[in-house]
């Protein structure tokens, strides 16, 4: 679901009509029986409707105001800086822990953005195939975020081609089980903005957005099985294809327990205001469980799972063929002493 996200603020602009303006200004003075703020704008000073909830503003602070009409309404705070500072803190500790992998682990996470925002995005919103795009996406955001942090080995060639095959694997078993279960991909309030723009495959769209959610979790759990496969066989190169396979498997089933438990995790913390429709509606649970914005959580879930599940065995049988007999050298790391 964080792909409607994404989608809804660099798509749905398109449906604004008018021609108002946004500005940020700061809270002079509040008057909130007449549901007016005084606010400090480009060096000069104006009345600002504030929305009906308007009793979280106070004075001094920074919001953003749009103008339209002859008139000016505070919309939202103003969180730019504050999530400029959240990610400043963020980006030093990447660097100053991870050293120089947490540098370019930061600079692959910028370029994985960019392919998402900058390529899939426009060509989804000219009508494009949602689940070309984001295979296609998916091998720019892994060849950045697997070969820029871990350079280019066979480790990181198996971690990479075990994560194509399970997202191609996620794909078809995505393909057909929304297919299956009737979805429209008019699942969120995104999706249906999406449909009055018009233009895009909203079913494909969702399946996109079930790859791209996993893409993170995946990769990682493919490099660390890769690598747990090249230590067993610089530890004994007489390891072939199967007891490699083997070992490293003994490894990847804590990643499997590990991983799927934070996925889970991870899109159920997403879906809090759904879970709490739960304990609200009427509906029988049985039947609400079947509605498309419930079944198209589970089904996101499921498949995310899914995806980790087949990634394991698929990386650790890639890594074993690339390593088998103690080929490929030893782990980053590993010095010759003399």
């Amino acid at each position: 679901m964080r792909l409607w996200m994404l989608l809804g603020f660099l798509l749905l602009p398109a449906l604004a009509q008018g021609e108002g303006r946004y500005l940020v200004g700061r809270v002079l003075a509040l008057e909130a029986q007449r549901g007016v703020a005084l606010v400090e704008v480009e060096g000069g000073r104006l009345e600002a409707l504030l929305p009906v909830d308007g009793g979280h503003y106070r004075v001094g602070q920074r919001v953003v105001l749009y103008q339209e009409g002859g008139r000016t309404y505070i919309t939202e705070p103003d969180r730019i800086p504050w999530l400029f500072g959240l990610l400043g803190l963020f980006a030093s500790l990447a660097a100053l822990l991870g050293r120089g992998k947490g540098v370019r682990g930061l600079l692959g996470t910028f370029l994985s953005l960019l392919v998402v925002v900058y390529w899939v995005v426009p060509r989804v919103a000219v009508g494009g195939n949602p689940l070309l795009y984001a295979f296609l996406g998916s091998l720019g955001v892994l060849l950045f975020t697997i070969y820029l942090v871990h350079g280019v080995n066979r480790k990181t060639t198996a971690a990479l081609l075990g994560t194509l095959a399970s997202v191609a694997f996620v794909l078809l078993l995505a393909l057909f089980f929304t297919r299956s279960m009737g979805f429209t991909g008019l699942a969120s309030e995104e999706a249906l903005l999406l449909r009055q723009w018009g233009g895009v495959d909203l079913v494909s769209l969702f399946l996109a957005g079930v790859v791209v959610g996993t893409l993170g979790a995946l990769t990682d759990v493919s490099v660390t099985q890769a690598a747990v496969v090249q230590a067993l066989a610089h530890a004994n190169p007489r390891f072939g294809l199967g007891e490699l396979y083997r070992r490293g498997m003994e490894v990847g089933y804590d990643h499997i327990g590990s991983l799927v438990n934070t996925l889970v995790l991870a899109y159920a913390a997403g879906s809090l205001p759904l879970f709490l429709l739960l304990t609200r509606d009427p509906t029988p649970l049985r039947f609400l469980l079947n509605t498309e914005p419930f079944a198209a959580e589970i089904a996101s879930m499921v498949l995310g799972s899914l995806g980790l599940l087949l990634a394991v065995p698929l990386t650790t049988l890639m890594a074993a063929w690339f390593f088998q007999g103690g080929r490929g050298g030893p782990p980053e790391g590993h010095g010759h002493a003399h």
